[in-house]
């Protein structure tokens, strides 16, 4: 896997990557509303999602303040550049992860980068660098629900016991 720096902190990985199913296509995918309900409703989904599949409350906790600030960028953004979709599949790594992206259509936008001195924007990205252990980025990709249409995932990883990779392996369609 080739991986380059765009100047933030997040990282941008090749199409292919152990990050994206070897089909291209991820486990489960859900088309996102549009308007500030986007955010809540990834949280809601993704949560159902992970505890469906027996992750753990702090996981679970973990995943939906990472998925929500996906969301709340692809809304602030990339608002009017639908569709926004919420991805959740099993990453292809050596150890077992659960990978979610949020896709959006702005393909040409680079990642806001941090500040202290930025006022209420720009700290989102570093809670998810922090919580996912630092494996997130984004992606040059297309929309999975629908017509393929070109944009770009924001993506990160969650480690899962075994018996939760299992279980993805399992339900969540390859």
């Amino acid at each position: 896997m080739k991986i380059s720096t765009d100047g933030t902190g997040g990282r941008i990985d090749d199409p292919g990557g152990p990050d994206e199913p070897a089909t291209g296509r991820p486990g489960r995918a859900w088309p996102l509303p549009g308007g500030p309900g986007c955010a809540g409703y990834a949280r809601r989904v993704l949560g159902e999602a992970l505890a469906g599949l027996g992750a753990s409350r702090d996981t679970v906790a973990d995943a939906r303040l990472m998925v929500s600030e996906l969301a709340t960028n692809a809304h602030q953004h990339a608002a009017g550049r639908g569709p926004h979709e919420l991805w959740l599949y099993l990453g292809r790594g050596p150890d077992p992860a659960l990978c979610c992206a949020v896709f959006d259509t702005h393909a040409g936008a680079r990642l806001p980068g941090y500040s202290w001195t930025s006022g209420d924007c720009g700290r989102g990205l570093s809670i998810v660098g922090e919580l996912s252990g630092g494996r997130w980025g984004s992606l040059r990709t297309v929309s999975r629900v629908g017509p393929p249409v070109p944009g770009k995932a924001v993506w990160f990883a969650i480690d899962v016991p075994p018996d939760v990779a299992a279980a993805a392996a399992r339900d969540l369609p390859a």
